[in-house]
């Protein structure tokens, strides 16, 4: 290899690092639960590619949380320094995140079409205030409600999918600040 490919090699390998930590990552997020069965299930997609994916329990002082390899029990702690960093850290991260969609299907049965459906009515206007909360914060997302209304038998399941994109730099930035600032008070 002669000097001068060598010094364009020099050149690309960090201007390629530089692209990956300013451009941004796209992820999905998909989260669904049954209040019935206590159960849901959460998936981190990465290019349609399953990064993550665990099936949850939601008990009152826990969460149970399993996948094919492992099944990890997670207190839930509301105090201590930890969730300081995560409560500084999401305020950090809320207006560099960029929303791309957001999706809300559920599936909603009280045995009475009259209820189901009056219910049914106040969700889709929860929802449609929430997208509006929403759409002024990120003008861009795409937000939707889809509903399905079962007249016949009880169910309720719920799902979220969003498609979110932050840089990697950005993530890191956001993350050693909420750091800093709640060690050190900055």
């Amino acid at each position: 290899m002669s000097m001068s490919t060598q010094n364009a090699l020099l050149c690309i390998i960090p201007a390629i690092v530089i692209l990956i930590f300013v451009f941004p990552i796209v992820v999905e997020l998909r989260l669904s639960y049954n209040p019935f069965q206590n159960k849901g299930t959460i998936a981190v997609y990465w290019f349609r590619m399953k990064l993550k994916h665990y099936v949850f329990n939601l008990h009152m002082s826990y969460i149970v949380f399993e996948n094919d390899k492992e099944r990890k029990i997670q207190k839930l702690s509301f105090s201590g320094e930890d969730f300081e960093v995560l409560k500084e850290f999401a305020k950090e991260v809320e207006d560099k995140v960029k929303l791309k969609k957001l999706y809300v299907f559920y599936n909603l049965g009280v045995d009475d079409a009259f209820s189901g459906a009056m219910i049914a009515g106040v969700i889709n206007q929860l929802c449609v205030q929430t997208f509006l909360f929403l759409k002024n914060k990120k003008p861009t997302a795409s937000m939707c409600v889809y509903d399905n209304v079962c007249y016949n038998k009880h169910v309720c399941e719920v799902a979220i999918k969003s498609k979110i994109s932050i840089s990697i730099f950005e993530l890191i930035y956001s993350w050693v600040y909420a750091f800093l600032k709640t060690k050190y008070n900055i």
